[in-house]
């Protein structure tokens, strides 16, 4: 599985964020071909980090493979959520692409 993961830097609490730029991405980002899953996070505290990059939320998107991000990123509907995400948050962000991997407790390493 892999997933894109854009990092929201603040401030993220005017009005036309909230109301109007984030439903519209939304509606554009969950068209997107292949998207499996998504979640959002709403950072509430800085444990650690450069400081230059503290971050408001976190959203990712989740794809079966790395060529189906691909095909997403160039797809019409990507490329609308991508343009109107630059407009919206006046490109305060980081993207990346990262192959998610997952453990459940019973594969935790136990240490004898």
């Amino acid at each position: 599985m892999h997933k894109l993961t854009i990092f929201f830097y603040p401030p993220l609490t005017n009005q036309a964020f909230n109301q109007q730029g984030w439903q519209k991405f939304m509606g554009l980002a969950e068209k997107m071909p292949g998207l499996r899953r998504e979640t959002v996070s709403d950072v509430e505290d800085f444990l650690f980090g450069s400081q230059g990059h503290r971050y408001s939320m976190i959203h990712e998107f989740f794809f079966d493979s790395r060529a189906e991000l691909d095909a997403a990123l160039q797809s019409e509907e990507g490329q609308a959520a991508g343009a109107f995400l630059h407009e919206f948050t006046g490109k305060r962000f980081t993207m990346v692409i990262a192959e998610h991997k997952e453990a459940l407790p019973e594969e935790f390493v136990q240490e004898e």
